[in-house]
C-alpha cells in the first residue's frame, strides 16, 4: 500500500509540475484556439472593455451626484439661516418704526440689562 500511495503522489507531483511549466511557458491554451475563435475573443474583449468603461462612468457619476446633494443641503441650510436673520431684523425695525410712530419714547437699549441681586438685611 505505501508504495502505491508513494507512486500516486509522485505522478500527481509530476502532473502538477508539468501544468505549472505549461502555464509558465504560455502553452496552457494553444494559439490554434485563439486563431479559431478570434472573432469571438475580440468581441468578448470589446464587450468587457465597454462594460468596464460604463461601470467607471456610472460610479464617478454617482459620486458626483452624492457630492452635489451634500452641497445642496449645505446651501439650503445657509439659505434658511440667512432668511431667519433677515426676518428677525425686519421685525425689529418694524417694531421700532411702530413705537416711533406712536410716540411711546421706546428705544433699543445700547447696554445689556443689569442683573439684580437681593441680599437680605441682617
Amino acid at each position: 500500500m505505501p508504495k502505491r500511495l508513494s507512486k500516486f503522489t509522485q505522478q500527481g507531483g509530476q502532473q502538477l509540475s508539468k501544468a505549472t511549466e505549461r502555464i509558465a511557458h504560455g502553452s496552457l491554451v494553444s494559439s490554434h484556439f485563439f486563431r479559431r475563435y478570434m472573432v469571438q475573443t475580440v468581441l468578448i474583449l470589446a464587450l468587457l472593455m465597454t462594460y468596464i468603461a460604463n461601470r467607471y462612468d456610472c460610479v464617478t457619476g454617482m459620486e458626483t451626484i452624492t457630492k452635489l446633494r451634500t452641497k445642496n443641503q449645505v446651501v439650503r441650510t445657509q439659505l434658511q439661516r440667512e432668511r431667519s436673520l433677515y426676518m428677525t431684523s425686519v421685525r425689529e425695525s418694524a417694531i421700532q418704526h411702530k413705537a416711533d410712530s406712536l410716540g411711546l419714547g421706546l428705544a433699543v437699549q445700547q447696554q445689556p440689562p443689569f442683573k439684580l441681586s437681593y441680599t437680605p438685611a441682617e
